[in-house]
């Protein structure tokens, strides 16, 4: 046994978890060290055994006492439990929970080699006495919410103040984690009047990673990696910054605490020192930089400040000034890298919406240059600088939808929504909820609010496809709308105005519906502002081979071969072709040949126009056909049954190669009969 003098003498804690050696503390006979589960202990014990303050470990009348502070579960001494204030002796065990701690006056063999299983660092700093933690702290007034009168109206306090609003005033404007690291470490060395410190990220790492450039840190019970990066040091003159002890780290980092600590270097250390002539380090002071949000609670680093053999011995309070600046340096940290990940992001948003506005203006550019085309090109940028409505004509296929959003992207309206309706495709109730939007219940299945287009389109432009096919009973409330009248949505009693251009389309003739009462006169004229006429596919057979080019570039990423060209004899049977569904035919046709094509150029056999009429053609060496006097609406009338007997009664296909809407080869017929 060891014998206790009655000069307070220094006395040692070896603190040891199961079988795992984790502190050494130096005991002052100045202050009483707590035990606990609390933070606010000098040993904290992270069990469910232990008491928020368990016992008490203090000098007393010429020997050192431990005693119980009422704990639950109690306190042992040597396996016993004690009930009153006991003397130790040297080398004599408390147990506190699954905590144990060994009373010592020399660390040297107080154990045997196999008693601890440590580290080749931690046992040097056993064996030598090179020193013990002396204080540690894991909150700071500095970094809580706290009212001003909480603090001492002192002028150490009010420095400390004007201390901490310089630091914060000048973390924001950092750009850079290193330029952070280095305010705060000036600042805080300044404070101190020292001149060696530190400010170091720790990073977790794959095992498996370069062993070379890792230390070992034991978090949560489990052997873990890390790896060590310097953001900003300072040393003297002449002098090197000293490399902070793997054991202090590996404290910080697994047990989220700042550490004051005496003497604690290891092998490296002292041997750099010893080579070098510098001196050998007195004290040691760890923050951590600590990020706690609300899905986030880890170290990302530390603030390392140190003073040498022959200076001052730093103290608790300057510890809990370091923690102070830890957190705030920690915060600023950690906003930079958030924005720096907002910035990558908003770089890769960037790029991903000039990708789509590219790839929006080529699906949008008018290909062909053929004097129809021209004309057409020429009209929309006259229509695309005004707000007027406009109105596009032309037959299915033929690229309407394309002149609209040619007239967008040419107006001032670009930066704004282009929203697309087709007003044949939903029946009246449901066209009219797409265009206004309606309110919770406004009718079956109305189970929340909808905004509808013309609200969705503010301050852009709404494309009304079909538009000759929208419902009389709904166009009356649609016309209000376009002389600038609010609307409301279905169920609702709430005026909403929009700013919005409307371009509408139609393959429809819209002078003989309104002539069978079937278009309003008065929104015939307020769409006819402004009116395009789309020509025909087969009225500009020049463009054909520009469009070829333009959709094989298209779908010749799909293809599985290497595509040269289109064979010219391909080309003149395409160019001669009437193309009865247009652009969107010849669009189809080459798909079509792309993907079921063998060969590296597209051949005539490709293309699959044997089961469409092929095109008359005239030549300068045949006679003219033998013309014949007939009404306009006697060759409507003869063409379009000797089409429906070319179909063999077919409708659909009859009024696709016709060029016109099913419903209007009806209206058609049922006027022939």
């Amino acid at each position: 046994m060891q014998h206790s003098t009655q000069e307070p003498s220094q006395a040692y804690l070896i603190i040891q978890l199961g079988s795992r050696w984790t502190d050494v503390l130096r005991l002052s006979p100045e202050t009483a060290t707590l035990v606990g589960r609390s933070s606010e202990n000098q040993v904290v014990v992270r069990d469910e055994r232990v008491s928020r303050h368990h016992s008490k470990l203090s000098w007393q009348k010429g020997g050192w006492i431990v005693e119980d502070l009422g704990s639950r579960n109690g306190t042992q001494v040597n396996g016993q439990s004690i009930s009153q204030p006991y003397k130790l002796e040297g080398g004599e065990e408390i147990t506190v929970g699954g905590c144990r701690m060994t009373f010592t006056f020399q660390l040297a063999g107080a154990f045997p080699a196999s008693a601890l299983s440590l580290s080749d660092q931690a046992q040097a700093t056993v064996d030598n006495e090179r020193g013990a933690i002396v204080n540690r702290l894991s909150n700071s007034q500095w970094s809580t919410e706290l009212d001003a009168s909480a603090f001492r109206r002192s002028q150490n306090s009010k420095d400390r103040w004007s201390f901490f609003y310089k630091l914060v005033f000048d973390l924001v404007q950092c750009k850079s984690e290193e330029d952070a690291s280095s305010v705060a470490l000036d600042l805080l060395l300044s404070e101190l009047s020292l001149s060696v410190g530190g400010v170091l990220t720790v990073e977790i790492v794959d095992p498996s990673a370069d062993v070379d450039t890792k230390k070992s840190v034991t978090k949560d019970g489990a052997q873990a990696e890390f790896r060590l990066a310097v953001l900003a040091a300072r040393q003297e003159a002449g002098g090197s910054y000293h490399r902070v002890s793997d054991f202090l780290v590996r404290t910080v980092v697994t047990e989220k605490q700042a550490v004051l600590a005496r003497n604690i270097q290891d092998d490296q250390q002292l041997s750099v020192a010893r080579v070098s002539g510098q001196h050998e380090i007195d004290s040691n002071l760890c923050a951590p930089l600590r990020v706690r949000t609300k899905d986030v609670d880890e170290v990302i680093g530390l603030i390392h400040i140190c003073s040498q053999s022959g200076q001052r011995a730093l103290t608790a309070e300057e510890l809990d000034l370091a923690v102070g600046v830890a957190d705030n340096l920690a915060l600023a940290i950690w906003r930079l890298r958030e924005n720096q990940r907002l910035s990558i992001d908003l770089d890769a948003s960037r790029r991903k919406a000039e990708l789509l506005e590219q790839q929006l203006s080529q699906s949008s550019e008018m290909i062909g240059n053929s004097p129809p085309m021209l004309k057409v090109k020429q009209a929309i940028q006259r229509a695309a600088p005004s707000h007027a409505t406009v109105l596009v004509r032309g037959e299915s296929g033929v690229g309407k939808e394309l002149v609209a959003r040619a007239i967008h992207l040419s107006s001032s309206r670009k930066s704004g929504p282009l929203i697309c309706l087709n007003c044949a495709a939903l029946a009246p109730t449901l066209l009219e909820s797409e265009l206004f939007g309606h309110e919770k219940g406004a009718f079956t299945g109305a189970t929340e609010r909808k905004i509808g287009k013309f609200e969705a389109a503010n301050r852009g432009t709404l494309i009304l496809d079909e538009v000759g096919e929208m419902p009389p009973e709904l166009q009356a409330k649609f016309l209000r709308v376009l002389e600038g009248h609010p609307f409301e949505r279905l169920g609702g009693n709430s005026s909403i105005h929009t700013d919005v251009r409307v371009i509408a389309a139609t393959n429809r003739d819209l002078e003989e519906a309104v002539g069978e009462k079937q278009f309003r006169s008065d929104l015939y004229f307020r769409l006819r502002v402004v009116e395009i006429s789309m020509p025909p596919l087969r009225e500009r057979p020049d463009d054909i081979p520009s469009l070829v080019e333009h959709f094989l570039g298209m779908f010749r990423q799909h293809a599985r071969r290497r595509l040269a060209g289109v064979d010219p004899k391909a080309m003149e049977l395409l160019v001669r072709h009437r193309w009865p569904g247009n652009v969107r035919e010849l669009r189809n046709v080459i798909e079509r040949a792309v993907v079921l094509g063998v060969e590296n150029t597209i051949g005539e056999e490709d293309l699959g126009f044997q089961t469409l009429p092929a095109a008359p053609i005239t030549t300068a060496g045949q006679a003219n056909p033998v013309f014949q006097p007939l009404t306009l609406d006697e060759i409507e009338r003869t063409h379009i049954l000797g089409m429906l007997e070319y179909v063999q009664g077919n409708k659909s296909k009859a009024a696709q190669l016709l060029g016109i809407e099913r419903s209007t080869l009806d209206r058609k017929l049922k006027r022939f009969s």
